[in-house]
């Protein structure tokens, strides 16, 4: 059985696949070298389901075009997550402080315009997703199709943004077939939203582990990425029949001028020290 790791992306265009792939990859190896002992993901098999495509019918981004390229890290901002005033507030009001943040927009100008902006477009694309039926399977199909020809492999699936959506809807689908999936990863998710889990509960009696997910569920939020404003999806989420359950994380996405960035993500602490342990 070989370790596959498998990767989906957000929202937006994005550049043509060999290079989003490439630059994940950097991105993660750049991780794995400053955080742990590992220098790289070695001969690990790596597949990404792209669907920018279908909905950005003009082709990918191109280099000139390309706002938000992947950029190494500057020296010494790759910083583990240091708690702070959030979560001192999370540990004296309890539950309740996530159902201010899940109908509270506007949370007191804490974060960026560009991480408001980003979390709107995440929403319209998010409207097209569920209400165009035909689009919606076809962006499911191209994670299907990959993890269908992985099924006797231990999969490890990273999804980022409304690709962290995309993924859930898949492997709830998938469950229903006697799918299995060792390991899911979130990051910078929406899936704490509350119009995302209404769209969600349209089609779902409950919000839940996905089935198939045997070993873990891990997601990783940046506190000022706007996009997982409810940065802890674990009392969203209720365990699944085999008691896997959301372990949430906190990090410092290092993306200049974003926080939303996969770039960011992909090479937290919290994020390469996670996925260390299952290589």
């Amino acid at each position: 059985m070989a370790k596959v790791i498998v990767l989906i992306h957000g929202r937006s265009n994005k550049p043509a696949p060999a290079t989003l792939k490439d630059n994940w990859i950097e991105a993660i190896n750049e991780g794995l070298r400053a955080n742990t002992s590992l220098t790289s993901l070695g001969d690990t098999k790596v597949e990404m389901a792209y669907y920018a495509d279908l909905h950005y019918t003009g082709g990918p981004v191109n280099d000139v075009d390309n706002s938000e390229p992947y950029k190494k890290a500057a020296p010494g901002s790759i910083k583990r997550y240091k708690k702070g005033f959030f979560d001192r507030i999370r540990k004296l009001s309890g539950n309740w402080i996530e159902g201010v943040v899940d109908t509270v927009e506007e949370y007191s100008g804490v974060f960026s315009h560009l991480a408001r902006s980003v979390a709107k477009k995440v929403l319209r694309d998010l409207g097209k997703y569920y209400s165009q039926t035909a689009f919606r399977h076809s962006v499911n199909k191209r994670l299907e199709d990959i993890l269908k020809k992985h099924r006797d492999d231990e999969v490890i699936l990273v999804s980022h943004s409304m690709g962290t959506i995309v993924a859930y809807e898949v492997l709830r689908d998938m469950g229903k077939t006697g799918y299995q999936i060792d390991h899911f990863i979130t990051m910078g998710s929406p899936l704490g939203m509350a119009p995302v889990q209404g769209n969600m509960l349209n089609h779902r009696n409950q919000l839940r582990t996905p089935s198939c997910v045997t070993q873990s569920w891990a997601n990783f939020s940046d506190p000022g990425d706007y996009v997982c404003i409810d940065t802890h999806l674990a009392d969203d989420y209720s365990r699944n029949s085999s008691n896997i359950g959301v372990k949430d994380h906190l990090v410092c996405n290092d993306y200049p001028n974003n926080e939303h960035k996969s770039y960011g993500y992909l090479r937290t602490p919290e994020f390469s020290e996670h996925l260390a342990s299952l290589l």
